[in-house]
């Protein structure tokens, strides 16, 4: 069977288990020593002055409630690492924009003349990605990368600037972020068609944390690892059925027992259960699925039903929409319960969908809704 085709949708949005996350992964990497650890993993690097690190986090940069992770700079570099839980294609746009404002706010800061004649010296970008969500990257891999120019459409045409399809996302089981290739200035003062490139380029780099993955990394950051434990073990308990409050207590008490983030987990206990129930907003998420999903599923099911009359398409398209949602929601671990009670739907329905959709995890939308016509 195919894969789900709307799993687009999922990128833009970040609900539930989302922003527990990465509040709590803030929360865990905004202290210097442990942030210097993370870095120094990544680099392969051993500094061990974590004064040296200086934050540099902009908030809401973008939307209302969006706030990037922890942004800083150490030893001449301007980093900007991410915890996501859903891969979004548009990070490299965000990272352009975050980037943007920074880089505006230290010039100002320094006294920089940008006017002037003598050439700047700025901090060095990187901008990296830490990604534990249900949905594997390309072939489970560990790593991979997304570029701005993948976004860029050429004038006049519908191809994008760069070639895609020969430009695979750079995939290895563990890549330092200090492992960059730069062109030399011969080669960036060869004569191109101004049109065949694009004067712009942002690269974020995407290091899969989900427990099991990118282990000589783990290796070099004990924390990282910790971390990468206890949401795997609070995920391991939603899927066995246990509510998320219970499921996260457990996963907490579990950790302090084994000794995992035991004395942030012993300090925060509390905070860390509480961060999920106060971020999550069922509502929200409900409205914003059903504004995304309306125009896909009444599309396809439009197409679907054209050969049988537009009041079928329509129809079609209506559930689409409604298992669309219901799909999410299972991706996202929300009960069948609690599924029905919020979409006004009838529980052994809602089961139904999500049995299916346990049985086959690569079935698409419009699979779930053939499965359902025939029985």
């Amino acid at each position: 069977m195919g894969k789900n085709k709307r799993k687009r949708s999922h990128a833009k949005h970040v609900f539930v288990q989302k922003k527990y996350r990465d509040a709590l992964f803030r929360r865990i990497f905004n202290e210097r020593s442990v942030l210097l650890e993370l870095y120094n993993a990544l680099n392969q690097t051993d500094y061990d002055d974590a004064d040296e690190l200086i934050f540099y986090t902009i908030d809401d940069v973008i939307y209302l409630g969006y706030k990037n992770d922890v942004s800083f700079i150490v030893r001449g570099t301007l980093n900007l690492y991410e915890h996501q839980s859903t891969l979004n294609p548009n990070m490299p746009i965000r990272g352009l924009i975050y980037f943007g404002k920074q880089y505006e706010s230290y010039i100002k800061q320094n006294n920089l003349n940008i006017y002037g004649k003598k050439l700047l010296s700025l901090p060095f970008p990187q901008f990296v990605i830490f990604y534990n969500g249900v949905e594997p990257l390309e072939n489970d891999k560990d790593y991979m990368e997304l570029h701005l120019s993948d976004a860029f459409v050429c004038s006049g045409s519908n191809h994008l600037t760069t070639d895609v399809a020969s430009r695979q996302p750079v995939v290895t089981t563990d890549m330092p972020v200090s492992d960059i290739v730069v062109p030399d200035s011969a080669t960036q003062n060869t004569f191109s068609a101004i049109g065949t490139r694009p004067c712009l380029e942002c690269t974020a780099r995407v290091y899969n944390i989900n427990y099991g993955h990118n282990q000589e990394l783990m290796a070099r950051c004990r924390t990282l690892e910790e971390y990468s434990i206890l949401i795997g073990r609070i995920s391991s308990n939603v899927k066995n059925g246990i509510p998320l409050e219970p499921a996260a207590d457990a996963a907490v008490q579990e950790c302090i027992r084994d000794g995992i983030l035991k004395d942030f987990l012993t300090k925060h206990r509390s905070e860390v259960v509480g961060m999920l129930l106060e971020e999550f907003d069922m509502d929200e998420y409900i409205k914003m699925e059903r504004r995304d999903s309306y125009a896909d599923g009444h599309e396809d099911g439009l197409a679907m039903g054209l050969a049988e009359g537009l009041a079928e398409g329509l129809a079609e398209g209506k559930r689409l929409e409604q298992l669309h949602i219901i799909h999410n929601m299972f991706q996202e671990n929300i009960p069948a319960q609690s599924c029905a009670k919020l979409l006004d739907k009838d529980v052994a329905f809602i089961s139904k969908v999500y049995s299916l959709c346990q049985a086959h995890p690569d079935w698409s939308d419009e699979d779930l809704y053939n499965s359902l016509k025939e029985n």
